[in-house]
């Protein structure tokens, strides 16, 4: 079990249901003890949706993920064990989704069909800028999942979905960069392994740049307020200040560890606009 978790990174699927909970946090509910329980529930839901995710994705990628010292627990298991738990868990939580609100669950189906095309053996991980694309569509719909559980859907909303699409897809690139050797070595055509890691890795940057010059043009057109731009503006500040900090010849545990520092910032960003709207500034 122990090995398993470890397997599962549980950090990092409590970081994947965060960007579901985002779009709570922008639906604006009332505070009250009623709402608190569902987004608890909801939360729950997402961390079920999450391991699904991860352990189908482990299993369909089984082979090409064998040299990625990252996933090694994982292939301690089975393969046919791990999609099959994957797959159980995932008829699980779409029915639990579906008593929850029947309306998450065509977007959940569009996500769940996303990232099996993405994990596929010869699927959109291993055609450079698919991969990319995958990521900024999938987190359209994560934000919108966590969104429609207190409103609907709006041109604001996916406005600001679209911000958090651009954060979601540039750490994707950080991610393929981080997993250059073991993708390059397994023959998946990655965009990192297809372009190059260091091109990958600027273009991962631009894309961070072009997410805060993003939500600052939705204040600019009154979609947003400036008192919830602000703290996304001062986190992409704080990045920028860990990345002049990486050495000029970084390494896979250099970017390890700029991604977990700029990932709080966001999340203390996060935490910030929930206060902002908690106090209607």
């Amino acid at each position: 079990m122990k090995k398993l978790l470890a397997g599962l990174r549980i950090k990092e699927i409590v970081g994947k249901a965060g960007f579901f909970m985002v779009g709570v946090i922008f639906a604006n509910p009332q505070v009250s003890i009623t709402n608190l329980v569902i987004a608890i529930q909801f939360f729950c839901l997402c961390m079920m949706n999450g391991i699904a995710i991860y352990l189908i994705n482990a299993g369909l990628g089984y082979q090409q993920d064998k040299s990625n010292e990252r996933l090694y627990e994982l292939h301690t298991f089975n393969r046919s064990a791990t999609l099959i738990s994957g797959f159980i868990l995932l008829i699980i939580s779409l029915i639990l989704l579906y008593f929850f609100s029947s309306n998450l669950v065509i977007p959940a189906l569009a996500i769940y069909f996303i990232w099996t095309l993405y994990s596929l053996p010869k699927g959109l991980k291993g055609i450079p800028l698919l991969g990319l694309l995958s990521s900024f569509i999938a987190q359209i719909l994560h934000f919108h999942i966590g969104y429609l559980v207190f409103s609907d859907w709006s041109s604001d909303s996916i406005f600001i979905s679209i911000y958090f699409a651009l954060l979601f897809t540039a750490g994707h690139a950080l991610h393929e960069v981080i997993d250059f050797e073991a993708d390059a070595t397994a023959n998946v055509n990655t965009s990192a392994v297809f372009f190059g890691r260091k091109k990958i890795w600027l273009a991962s940057n631009y894309i961070f740049g072009l997410a805060a010059i993003y939500i600052a043009g939705l204040s600019y057109f009154s979609i947003l307020s400036w008192w919830l731009v602000l703290p996304y503006l001062i986190a992409f500040g704080i990045q920028q200040n860990f990345l002049f900090a990486l050495p000029s010849n970084w390494t896979t545990k250099d970017l390890f560890e700029y991604r977990r520092k700029y990932m709080t910032a966001y999340l203390f960003a996060t935490g910030a606009v929930m206060l902002i709207l908690y106090y209607k500034l």
